[in-house]
């Protein structure tokens, strides 16, 4: 007989890192969190709101690196409801791929775009924090 895991590791690098929007509906379940990479490249969505992680065509994230966390969440109901009615009824695809930290690597669930439309420009750096700072940056005058 096997048990449920007691925490679930999810790379986060969007709008569910800390201090950005979806964080407080799945805070209260982060048991750990750390800096962490994937392989791939990140985009902004055609609108340009979020960011969509893509691999390459082969399923695997090529050269690029995504900047994230590396979050081990409690199973529930609060972030089965974020995560499929936030993040899968989107169109992002869960996948189990490599994560880097600094304590080395690990298999984490990564919400993928698995599609190819709605793809807007690359976000220099993989990095959605920093792109958002930056966005929210260029529009003050230095002084």
């Amino acid at each position: 007989m096997s048990f449920p895991p007691s925490t679930v590791p999810l790379f986060v690098y969007g709008s569910l890192r800390p201090g950005m929007e979806l964080w407080p509906a799945i805070s209260a379940h982060v048991v750990e969190s750390r800096a962490a990479t994937v392989r791939g490249r990140l985009h902004w969505h055609a609108g340009g709101e979020w960011p969509l992680l893509l691999l390459d065509v082969d399923g695997h994230g090529g050269a690029g690196m995504v900047r994230g966390e590396l979050v081990w969440l409690t199973p529930g109901d609060e972030v089965n409801r974020v995560i499929v009615d936030e993040e899968l009824l989107y169109g992002y695809d869960a996948r189990w791929l490599p994560v880097t930290t600094d304590a080395g690597e690990t298999e984490a669930l990564v919400l993928v775009w698995n599609r190819r439309d709605e793809v807007g420009p690359e976000i220099a750096g993989g990095d959605y924090a920093a792109a958002v700072a930056e966005r929210s940056g260029a529009g003050q005058s230095g002084g």
